[in-house]
Order: C-alpha cells, then sequence, then structure tokens
C-alpha cells in the first residue's frame, strides 16, 4: 500500500431534496445539542429515583474508513474492525488425484472401467467446508451502497479536522494489505479450482473419447474376425448339408417311384374293371331292346335265350363295382402311405444338418455375444463418464456463483487509489454519580422544517426527530459500534 493516503471527510448534515434554506454549522449543533437535552435522563421515578444524569460532552468524532482499489471495484474497511466477516467456501476433494488415477488407469480398458466405478461419486458433494476471516472488510450491500451515495458529499480534509475527534484507524495499510492478500488469495484459489474442474473435465471426456474409440475400432474387428472365419466354414458345410439333402431327394424319389409303380398298377386294373362295367351296362340295354323285339315278334325261344344272357350280366356288375370300390381304397391307402414314408425321408436328415450347421451357430453367437460385450463396455464407459461430468459441471456452477459472490463485495465505482473517508457522528456522554452513559447521533438529512423558530420551546421531540433524520440505518448501525468501545476502552 502507498504511504501516503488520501483523507476525505464527509458532512455531518446534507440537506434533503426538499430542502431550500440554508443549514449552518450552529444550527447543526443546536439541533444536536437540544437532541441530546432531550435524551437526557432527568431523574424519574418517586420511589427508586435514579439520579439525574447531566451531560458531560458533546463530541464531534469522525469513524474511520478504508476505501480499498479491488478489481476494478471498491471495498470498504471498517477502520475500528467492529466487522469481521468471515466467508466460507466449499472445499474440493483432490482434483490431482481424480485426474492421476483416471490417466494411469486409461491405459487399460479394464483398469479404466475400475477407475470410473470407483470415483463414480468422487465429486457428488464437496469435502467440507472452510472460513477465512477477512478483518476490516464491509460486506453489507445497503451499507456499500448508502456510503457511496453519501461519498457524493465528501471532501478533503482540511482545517475542519481540527475541531473534530479524528479517530485513528485500529486496522493500519499493512493489516488492510493482509486482508486484501486474503480475499485475493481466496479469489485466486476459486479461479483455479474452476480451472482445474474445466480441466479434469476435458481431460476425463478426452479418455473416455480414445476408449470409446479402442472400442468401436474392436468391435469392427471383431466383425472381420468372425465374418472371416465364416468364410471359411461356410462353404463346407452347405457342401456337406447339399449332399445330406441330396441323399434325402434320391431317397425321396425312390420311395416314390416304389408307389407311383404300385399305383399304375392299380389304376390300370381300375380302368381295366371300368371297361368291363361298361362291356356288360352296354351288353345289358343290348339285352333287353333284343328283348322287346323278341317279344314283339312272339319269338318265346329267343327271348328265354337272351334273357338268361341279361341275368348273368346282370348279376356281374356288384362283383366289377365291390373290385373298384377296393381298387380306390387301395390307392387312398398306397397314396397315404406315399405321403407318410415321403414326409419321414425328408425330415430323417434335419437332425445331420443341424449338426452340420452347429459350427456356423457356434460361429455366430460368439460374434454376437462377443460385440454385445463390447457394446455394454462402451455404455458403460460413456453413462459412468457424463455421471462424474454432470457432477463436476454442477461443481464448476457452485464455484463460479460463489466467484460472483465474491466479486459483488465491493461497489462497482473503480478507484485509482486508495483513501481514508471520516464518517462524522456525534458522540454525548452522559454522567450520572459514578456512571457513564453514551449516545451516539448518526449523519442526518436535514428536513424542509423551517429554523426560523430558533429552536423555541414549539420544537416537541417528534418535530426535531423529522427535522434530522438518520440518513443510513446500516451507517447508523456501524457506528454506534462506538458506545461498545468505550466500554472496553473507558479511557476513550
Amino acid at each position: 500500500m502507498a504511504k501516503h493516503v488520501k483523507k476525505l471527510i464527509l458532512p455531518f448534515a446534507v440537506p434533503a431534496k426538499d430542502r431550500y434554506t440554508p443549514f449552518t454549522k450552529d444550527m447543526e449543533m443546536a439541533g444536536i445539542f437540544y437532541l441530546a437535552e432531550r435524551d437526557r435522563k432527568k431523574g424519574e421515578g418517586r420511589v427508586l429515583k435514579k439520579p439525574e444524569e447531566k451531560i458531560a460532552f458533546i463530541a464531534e468524532t469522525c469513524y474511520p474508513l478504508w476505501l480499498i482499489p479491488w478489481k476494478g471495484k471498491t471495498l470498504i474497511f471498517d477502520g475500528l474492525e467492529f466487522t469481521n466477516p468471515k466467508i466460507s467456501y466449499d472445499v474440493l476433494s483432490d482434483i490431482t488425484a481424480f485426474d492421476n488415477d483416471i490417466q494411469t488407469s486409461s491405459k487399460s480398458r479394464q483398469a479404466y472401467c475400475a477407475a470410473l466405478a470407483q470415483n463414480a461419486s468422487y465429486f457428488q458433494n464437496f469435502s467440507g467446508k472452510e472460513e477465512k476471516t477477512i478483518e476490516g472488510l464491509i460486506t453489507n450491500p445497503d451499507f456499500v451502497q448508502d456510503l457511496m451515495n453519501y461519498l457524493q458529499d465528501a471532501e478533503d480534509v482540511g482545517k475542519s479536522a481540527t475541531t473534530k475527534a479524528m479517530l485513528s484507524p485500529t486496522l493500519d495499510a499493512s493489516e488492510v494489505s493482509a486482508s486484501i492478500s486474503k480475499l485475493s488469495d481466496l479469489r485466486n484459489l476459486i479461479e483455479m479450482e474452476i480451472k482445474n474442474l474445466s480441466k479434469s473435465m476435458k481431460a476425463l471426456s478426452k479418455c473416455t473419447k480414445e476408449q470409446v474409440k479402442a472400442i468401436q475400432l474392436e468391435m469392427k474387428e471383431t466383425v472381420k474376425e468372425f465374418d472371416k472365419k465364416m468364410k471359411d466354414v461356410k462353404p463346407k458345410v452347405m457342401e456337406k448339408i447339399a449332399k445330406i439333402k441330396e441323399r434325402r431327394d434320391e431317397e425321396v424319389t425312390n420311395i416314390s417311384k416304389k408307389h407311383d409303380r404300385t399305383l399304375r398298377t392299380l389304376h390300370q386294373n381300375r380302368i381295366t374293371l371300368e371297361r368291363t362295367l361298361e362291356r356288360l351296362k352296354a351288353d345289358i340295354e343290348r339285352y333287353e331292346a333284343d328283348i322287346k323285339e323278341l317279344r314283339d315278334h312272339k319269338d318265346e325261344t329267343g327271348e328265354v335265350q337272351i334273357t338268361e344272357k341279361l341275368d348273368e350280366a346282370k348279376k356281374k356288375i356288384p362283383a366289377l363295382n365291390k373290385e373298384i370300390k377296393d381298387i380306390d381304397k387301395e390307392i387312398e391307402a398306397v397314396e397315404d402311405l406315399k405321403k407318410v414314408e415321403v414326409s419321414r425321408a425328408r425330415t430323417k436328415p434335419d437332425d445331420q444338418i443341424e449338426e452340420a450347421m452347429k459350427s456356423i451357430r457356434d460361429i455366430e453367437a460368439a460374434k454376437e455375444a462377443r460385440i454385445r460385450l463390447e457394446q455394454q463396455e462402451l455404455a458403460d464407459i460413456e453413462e459412468k463418464t457424463a455421471a462424474i461430468i454432470k457432477q463436476i459441471d454442477i461443481m464448476i456452477k457452485a464455484k463460479e456463483a460463489a466467484l460472483n459472490e465474491l466479486d459483488n463485495i465491493g461497489a462497482p465505482e473503480r478507484r485509482r487509489k486508495q483513501a481514508i473517508v471520516y464518517l462524522p457522528v456525534y458522540f454525548v456522554c452522559y454522567e450520572a454519580e459514578a456512571e457513564k452513559r453514551h449516545v451516539v447521533y448518526p449523519p442526518s438529512y436535514v428536513g424542509s422544517m423551517g429554523i426560523k423558530t430558533k429552536l423555541r420551546g414549539v420544537f416537541g421531540a417528534g418535530k426535531m426527530k423529522a427535522f434530522l433524520q438518520p440518513r443510513s440505518q446500516a451507517i447508523a448501525t456501524l457506528l454506534d459500534q462506538l458506545v461498545y468501545l468505550t466500554k472496553e476502552n473507558p479511557v476513550f
């Protein structure tokens, strides 16, 4: 930090926007005296009457704050160190150990899969939380905003400082520098962790892509290997199957021929019987016609002879019909037997064909099993990698949010050099016997109420409060810490 630090001082009272009447220093002091007198305890109580307080002193004190440029912003430090925030941050697991494990294991797929499985929840959660105390840093956004607005009225410390009690910072320049270093170290740490997480994510993705590429190449080699085996084996198997089918077809042909010969004989016999039957029917018709003619000529002898022939012919027809039916049954039986024997002959070599196909089926099954295993390995590696990358991405987002939160601590105003700004405050000390009481009146806005009454009795407490209103609750809360300072340091 620079040895020469610019010093600024802020006015205690600033006229409100709706006030146009000038407000002098005498008016300011009169107003504070009125408030101090109003707040003085007058010894109330009838039974246990408390001693009346007296105003020991009213001092205009200046509270020191450091304004420090940092990363394009302005940080505010409490010069009296009442504010010592603890900034917590998430602790990462050892990224280097993870990276080394992944890189070392990537030489073997089995080892790589095991490493992914073992580190499946490595980035599931942060390993813990740690805190850094940044001495003096004010992080309250309301305070920062209010002070930045207030700084528009700041002036260089001049002769006016001689009439005020300028409190010296207990947080000196070297301690501010140490706090800045802590903050910068924390920011650098988070920034480095984001880079390391991103680097680890990319390295993991790269290793997995290499493994996936290797598996895909192996799958292609697997297809080539088994296709070659199939190319060598299939022709021999198909030749063997062709011979089996050839023998089968030969047997079927022989069976068919054997039964076809029987069927031809039966069909020939049937045709012979059918023709005999047709001739008999023709003879019967002829005999009947002859009998009619003989009867017309009254040739009884001839009629008797022809009638005997007719009766004899009619007797032969049932026997012929029976023979034809018997042949039909025999034909049907032979055809059924032919179907059974042909079917048996065709199915008999199925076992032999299946046995011949076994070597092909084994090659196909082995090919499918290996490809399926390789596909499962590929899917497993990609799935585990995606899960870990998702965890890392969540951590990166958390770290980015922490970095953003850290960068938003200060005010957005850019400052070239550090400075000390003094907040004016009226410090009132009351005494009652051996006891002391202190009250702080923080910087205020001056209301639009006219001062023409010159603080005569028409002013009530409520009217005076409306006349001098604290400009910032956040600033007032910090300045109230001066009361605790007097308790810790009675000399003050």
